[in-house]
């Protein structure tokens, strides 16, 4: 039985050898397949990093959030944007976003708990915002139009939105549902207070601090 094994692992290394040596020959009398080659391997490693993940630092009493990200498939230039919320025995992950973007850059701000429900956190980013309910576990589509505020929840990471203006009224539509007009709430008046901003690329996340860098203005496009 040693000796079958032994004989079995010397055939994968020469396989693994002749393999290495015919790449290293093509590359040399044949640049263009060689680097095709290479785009491949490169795409094939850029899929792998499917998740890539960041802690957003929040009080230890409210539980935990990990902001996710996955990348969709090589052939698109997408990524899905979850978050993971720990209470307890309770985990829940819910879809944020979808973006289109290779690098990430989220402002993030934090509400207090109120007569609204609560604690709440905001997600910015050039697309659009989200507002979390940490407690109930609830994604908030927010959108800002002509001074009113607008809300209502996701159920998937991308809905679409319709906006109609009727006799004076502004009616909006998110997914089909009609949107709430939260305007005069806190969690709609207030900027919230600046966490810090989760930034990175396809191979990496991080959590940046105001204490490590001034906050990084989001032009918001609604």
């Amino acid at each position: 039985m040693k000796k079958v094994l032994r004989v079995v692992l010397v055939a994968c290394i020469l396989c693994v050898l002749l393999v290495l040596f015919v790449r290293m020959i093509g590359f040399r009398l044949y640049p263009s397949l060689g680097e095709a080659i290479k785009l491949r391997v490169i795409g094939a490693y850029e899929f792998t990093q499917l998740r890539i993940s960041c802690a957003i630092p929040i009080p230890p009493e409210e539980g935990s959030l990990v902001f996710l990200r996955y990348g969709l498939h090589p052939s698109l230039a997408g990524y899905e944007c979850n978050l993971k919320i720990t209470k307890g025995s309770t985990v829940v992950e819910r879809s944020l976003f979808l973006s289109s973007r290779a690098s990430t850059l989220v402002n993030v701000y934090w509400y207090p708990a109120d007569q609204q429900g609560g604690p709440w956190i905001r997600f910015q980013d050039q697309e659009g915002e989200i507002l979390v309910n940490i407690q109930k576990q609830r994604i908030f589509r927010l959108l800002h139009l002509k001074g009113h505020v607008f809300a209502d929840e996701l159920s998937g990471g991308q809905e679409g939105t319709a906006v109609v203006e009727s006799s004076g009224r502004i009616i909006v539509s998110v997914g089909g549902r009609e949107a709430q007009e939260i305007t005069g709430l806190p969690i709609a008046d207030s900027p919230g207070t600046y966490m810090g901003r989760i930034e990175g690329n396809i191979y990496r996340l991080q959590f940046v601090t105001p204490d490590q860098s001034p906050e990084k203005r989001i032009r918001v496009l609604e």
